[in-house]
Parts: structure tokens; sequence; C-alpha cells
């Protein structure tokens, strides 16, 4: 039995005031965790391997959708958006590599070349 893959983004609560700016479709690892091994092997193949996770950028936070969101347990991770800041992305194959600084340390977005424009809109909302 194959899991159900979700192909629009959940209804997930914001703050009241807060909006959404870019929604993207990737994987945010630690370079330094678990993920390292597949990064590379993704890396060295050029196609993205495993499964994605919904990622907003507000007008306030970074968020990780939970990959089986319910409620009063939406997000994995939940970052203040001044206190996250990006490089410019490298293509590798078909993955888009975004290295992002954040509070919990250094992460990497891998997300797939497909939404270029959105990674870019990404990339520069949190320039400003």
């Amino acid at each position: 039995m194959a899991i159900p893959r979700r192909t629009r983004l959940p209804d997930v609560p914001l703050e009241a005031g807060e909006f959404t700016e870019v929604v993207l479709r990737g994987r945010l690892t630690d370079p330094t965790g678990g993920g390292r091994i597949t990064a590379k092997a993704e890396r060295f193949i050029g196609h993205r391997l495993g499964l994605s996770r919904w990622i907003l950028l507000t007008s306030r936070r970074l968020l990780v959708v939970a990959p089986f969101p319910k409620e009063g347990d939406w997000f994995d991770v939940s970052w203040d958006r001044r206190e996250v800041t990006a490089s410019q992305g490298v293509k590798h194959g078909d993955v888009i590599r975004v290295q992002l600084a954040t509070p919990s340390g250094p992460q990497v977005l891998r997300v797939s070349t497909r939404i270029r424009p959105e990674v870019t809109r990404f990339i520069k909302a949190l320039r400003r």
C-alpha cells in the first residue's frame, strides 16, 4: 500500500496578521546530521531522494510543515525569518541546493529545479 501523496498544501493555521509569501516543496536537512549521506547521494546522482515537505515563508516565520499534520501539531520547524539568511542556490542535476543560516545552525534546502522561480523568490525574500 502506497502512502498518499499530498499535492496541495494543507490548510495550516497562521497567526493573526501573518500571510504566506513563498511556498516550496523540498527537503531541509542539517549538513552534519543523519541526512548528510542522502545529500551526498543526491549530489552524485543529481536527483532528489526521499520524501519532500511543504516549506512556507510567511511574513514572520519560516515553517516546515509536519509530514502528516494534525490539529495542534502542524509544524516540525518554526524560525523567526529575521534570524534566517540564505545563500545563492547551486544547481546539481535536477536539484537546487540553498545553504541557510538558522538559529539551529546551518541547514541545506534541496528542491527541484522545476520550481526555480519560487526558489529565487524565497532567497530574495530572506535577503530583505
